[in-house]
């Protein structure tokens, strides 16, 4: 009888400790899990950079401007000695979204069919006095606006008269020819420049 009891007590003390451990299990397993799920995005800058001459004239097709001179002088649009005018290169980032460093190059066209230019003819990029082949560098900053990224560089040239020539030295050989100037123009990105937070 006695051996009885003690078997239902160990199983009733087996069977409590059963339910204990399931409940210190079921308690410790027991949490909450949430899960987000989500995208990273960046949108890239547009980029866009023109060279024309005044008015989106091409810059293959750019007339070197001649200012007006009573017709009894000279044929209108023609050039020569003692005549002077000023074309125009706008260079347009408008619809870039970054700032532009731009390059213009004005030069000699190459080759052995390449006519020569007088020593006497002279240009001057705005107020300074400008040699063939020279670069002419500058800044477009990024700015918002129909017209706020564009930049005109006015290119003026003097053919000068020559008071002093002579049969023997004058500018006789360049009559009848016609002249090119090659124009390049480059665009280049800004690098970004990085702003410093304050310090505290």
């Amino acid at each position: 009888m006695r051996e009885t009891s003690y078997v239902a007590r160990l199983g009733a003390l087996a069977l409590v400790l059963t339910l204990m451990t399931t409940c210190l299990t079921g308690g410790t397993l027991a949490k909450f899990v949430t899960e987000v799920e989500g995208t990273a995005e960046a949108t890239v800058a547009a980029w866009k950079f023109e060279a024309t001459g005044k008015n989106k004239t091409a810059l293959t097709s750019i007339d070197m401007g001649r200012t007006a001179y009573t017709e009894d002088t000279i044929k209108e649009g023609a050039i020569a000695p003692g005549t002077q005018g000023s074309f125009d290169i706008v260079l347009d980032g408008s619809g870039s979204d970054v700032g532009i460093d731009y390059i213009v190059t004005i030069s000699k066209p190459s080759g052995a069919d390449a006519p020569d230019l007088p020593n006497d003819l002279v240009f001057k990029a705005g107020d300074t006095t400008y040699n063939l082949g020279d670069e002419i560098k500058g800044t477009i900053d990024y700015a918002e606006g129909d017209t706020a990224m564009q930049k005109t560089i006015t290119v003026n040239w003097e053919w000068d008269y020559g008071e002093g020539d002579t049969a023997a030295a004058n500018d006789n050989g360049y009559a009848g020819k016609t002249w090119k100037l090659d124009i390049k123009a480059t665009g280049t990105q800004i690098k970004p420049a990085e702003t410093t937070a304050p310090t505290p």
